[in-house]
């Protein structure tokens, strides 16, 4: 038969077949029958086996060109790939070592370097998808986010299965989402991946291992015998899978999904390709096994077996394929080779160079640090005890942070600076700010999230908590970490944070968007001002994006602002950008790199961690008992670590010492300044007088709660904190704070028992519950919440106690309160002048 079928197939391609293609023909011309037999079974039944032959050889022989067309432009991409970072290693003129430059090509620093990173990109690509979905996210909010609408999903699930439901904004929502996936499957595909297009893709599919595990074989087999559509079980002569034949496959598929890690693929994938690959391009071309026969059986087994919630789903799906478009973009098929090579290319270099070995091994270990956790090689060990970790480090989130959209005020200094060195004024980004706060301009922020901007804060507003109607999550720890998960999301929401972060994100890189859309109209590449060419050749920026940039049409807004957005570039006309290249490819990369480029330079505007930042505070790994304490002692600690290293990074690559200098000492002031405001902000919503500005506590707070220095912040602010918190409560984090706490109150409380000492074991304990209720601390309810219910609560635990506390915060704070139990005045704003 296989002598037949290789004959047959080489009569289709007018050749003869090499070795490796050759390789399973038998089962290649059995998966074509099969697949040309699902077209039309009544026509194929009636064709007789020669005639089948023949028709399914042509399938192989024009895959087989196919796959020789792919693979040789594959070969082609990874040697223009590696020669391009290679070149860029040998450049005697670049200002970073050879070993920084490769660790700049995976995660941003901020130092205006001319490489844009693996992580940003990923971003930039995940951002830019996931605003195409913006009538999804905004349609299937409940009411002020607090719930998904299940009628809505349900309707969007049905239109994605061709099901017409009569609802025309769930057939718009199903039909871009129809078409943002083919188009992400269509761009990985063109560096060389192998995706193939379904008929009926409908929604991505996820499966929970510890349900199916639960449920046993027999029982999922039954479940999803009955809703698979029965049609796409074909044998190679047109007949339908017996029971027999289909129950033993689904059996296969549950030994997939269960035994070797298959929750990462979608339902009842199973790879075809003959093992497992390194290569990313690989990596998507498993065929579906579970084709559901229609919209409801997706949904039931999805609330029955489903691993993600329906929003869930959508992100999985965006976020992870994003990141193999950019490695594949970035690093060729098969990206670890591709790093290996790497490294030992900037090994070579800086031995040949005369640089210590010592110097080049401690780079290149953080860079591959790095890649790892991008990679998600950091899987979790223990998902139970991962899960504990992220419900505990979720509720310090919900029951922390509720004053956080005070001190978040503090991040117009980075505005501020980001903006004046891209010569933007901050007076304008101010003023984009507060329209965007507006609650009449939803039409343009929903504009802004369309164009990728703030997109984590657009997916952030929706409650992924409730049922969506959808899946339900499987485990009593992972129902706690996504309740607690959610409820620090909702906490954030209402206190007005995710709002004002998404408004202080989008005005920033509108008005990064709007320079670049004047400009583009007025000047060439060689006319731009020398700082302006340096900035975006920093960015990653070149004269060729430039020129395509002219060709675009940047996109108005509300306010008149000429947006020059990766939309722009994707409507330049194909005719325009023949001359650069094959128009699909140019578009993808410029528009990416535009993207790219803006959001980093937001990312330093509105400050947040990066793959660089997280990489760094990690110690052991996620789900083991040492990684989970290590989070817990570290957690709420990378922002001021980001703030030391993006910023620094940016101030020590400035092309002078006074440069340097100036950067630094004029972001510090800037940032102590609206950390003075906020410490005054803070106290007068805790119900307290304003603090004496003259005093070097002040100074001192003012210094930390701008952002100041992670460590010896820590050790500052220690001895000014007025809740009695010492240095070592700052050092350790919430895990060492509440650890202490509990040992206080048991083992401490005990021991003065024993001794016959009085405890105040109730009070300490009343304590340790109030600072873990979520929200007990939102900065426009704490004063009222304290004075109505807490201080009521904690009066009759502790007589006196809030007395003898508030005592010696004005004896050793000078801190007076104009909110009193009985009582209610003016805050007295001269003590903040030394009166």
């Amino acid at each position: 038969m296989k002598k037949q079928c290789i004959e047959a197939v080489e009569k289709a391609l007018g050749r003869k077949l090499k070795v490796n293609e050759a390789q399973n023909i038998e089962q290649k011309i059995i998966d074509a029958k099969k697949q040309l037999a699902r077209g039309d079974r009544t026509k194929w039944q009636q064709m007789t086996e020669n005639e089948r032959l023949i028709e399914a050889s042509k399938i192989v022989g024009m895959d087989a060109m196919a796959e020789i067309k792919r693979k040789n432009m594959i070969l082609a991409n990874d040697i223009l790939i590696q020669n391009k970072h290679l070149t860029m290693f040998q450049d005697k003129d670049h200002k970073l070592p050879v070993r920084e430059r490769l660790d700049r090509l995976i995660a941003s620093y901020g130092d205006m370097s001319g490489i844009q990173s693996l992580d940003s990109k990923a971003k930039a690509i995940a951002g830019l998808y996931r605003g195409e979905l913006i009538d999804l996210y905004t349609n299937i909010k409940g009411a002020m986010g607090l719930y998904t609408d299940k009628e809505m999903i349900n309707k969007v699930v049905r239109e994605l299965f061709k099901e017409s439901t009569g609802d025309a904004t769930a057939a718009k929502i199903a039909a871009k989402m129809s078409e943002v996936f083919d188009n992400m499957r269509v761009r990985f595909n063109r560096s060389g991946g192998d995706i193939g297009k379904l008929d009926d893709f409908g929604m991505p599919q996820t499966h929970s291992p510890e349900k199916l595990l639960v449920a046993k074989s027999d029982a999922w087999v039954d479940f999803a015998m009955d809703r698979v559509n029965r049609e796409k079980y074909v044998n190679e002569d047109g007949t339908l899978y017996t029971d027999q034949q289909l129950r033993e496959l689904l059996e296969y598929s549950f030994k997939s999904i269960t035994t070797k890690g298959a929750n990462k693929l979608e339902i009842g994938r199973q790879n075809t390709g003959g093992g497992s690959t390194s290569k990313t391009t690989s990596k998507h071309n498993e065929s579906r096994v579970l084709h559901f026969k229609d919209a409801q059986s997706w949904i039931e087994y999805q609330n029955e077996f489903g691993g993600l919630p329906f929003v869930d789903v959508i992100e999985a799906h965006i976020t992870g394929l994003s990141k193999d478009i950019a490695l594949v973009e970035n690093l060729g098929s098969n990206p670890k080779n591709a790093m290996r090579i790497l490294k030992k290319a900037v090994e070579k270099i800086e031995s040949d160079m005369g640089i210590s070995t010592d110097k080049t091994e401690k780079t290149l270990n953080r860079t591959q640090a790095m890649f790892d956790e991008f990679m998600g090689e950091n899987q979790p060990e223990g998902k139970v005890l991962a899960n504990i970790g992220l419900a505990y480090r979720s509720l310090n989130v919900a029951s922390m942070l509720g004053g956080t959209t005070l001190t978040s005020i503090t991040d117009q200094a980075m505005t501020a600076k980001t903006a004046s060195i891209h010569g933007i004024g901050y007076w304008k980004t101010f003023g984009e700010l507060i329209h965007n706060l507006n609650p009449k301009n939803k039409a343009d922020r929903e504009l802004a999230h369309s164009l990728g901007l703030a997109t984590q804060e657009m997916l952030g507003s929706i409650a992924r908590w409730s049922d969506d109607g959808v899946t339900a999550v499987h485990g009593k720890a992972a129902k706690l970490a996504t309740v607690s998960n959610a409820v620090a999301t909702t906490v954030m929401r209402v206190s007005g944070l995710n709002h004002l972060t998404a408004a202080n994100k989008i005005a920033f890189s509108k008005m990064m968007m709007d320079k670049y859309g004047r400009m583009t109209r007025e000047k060439a590449w060689v006319d731009l001002h020398a700082n302006d060419r340096m900035l975006l050749e920093g960015g990653g920026i070149t004269e060729q994006d430039w020129n395509i940039w002219k060709l675009a049409k940047p996109v108005e807004d509300a306010s008149g602002n000429q947006l020059m957005t990766a939309k722009s570039i994707y409507e330049i006309p194909d005719s325009d950008l023949t001359q650069f290249g094959d128009p699909a490819k140019i578009k993808d990369e410029v528009a990416t790199r535009l993207q790219t480029h803006i959001l980093d330079e937001q990312g330093m505007a509105v400050l947040e961690a990066g793959l660089r930042e997280r990489t760094l505070l990690q110690a052991g790994k996620r789900g083991t008992e040492a990684g989970e304490i290590w989070r817990g002692m570290t957690q709420f600690k990378s922002f001021p670590m980001a703030l030391l290293m993006k910023h620094g990074s940016r101030a020590m690559s400035q092309q002078t010492m006074s440069g340097k200098a100036w950067y630094a000492a004029s972001l510090l002031g800037t940032t102590t300044l609206l950390g003075g405001l906020v410490v005054q902000l803070k106290e007068i919503a805790n119900g307290n007088d304003p603090q004496d500005m003259t005093s070097m506590d002040f100074f001192k707070r003012s210094f930390i709660t701008g952002g100041g220095l992670p460590i010896l912040g820590d050790l500052l602010v220690a001895g000014t904190d007025a809740s009695g918190r010492d240095t070592a409560d700052f050092l350790v984090g919430p895990l060492g704070s509440d650890l202490a706490t509990i040992a206080k109150v048991t083992v401490g409380n005990a021991t003065q028992l024993a001794n016959g000492t009085d405890t105040n074991a109730g009070n300490e304990i009343f304590k340790a519950v109030k600072n873990k209720i979520p929200a007990q601390n939102l900065w426009y309810t704490k004063a009222v919440a304290n004075m109505l219910i807490f201080n009521q609560i904690q009066d009759i635990i502790a007589p006196g106690y809030r007395d003898e506390i508030q005592r010696k915060a004005e004896r050793q704070h000078d801190r007076t309160r104009w909110l009193e139990d009985d009582s209610i005045r003016a805050p007295d704003f001269e003590k903040a002048i030394g009166n």
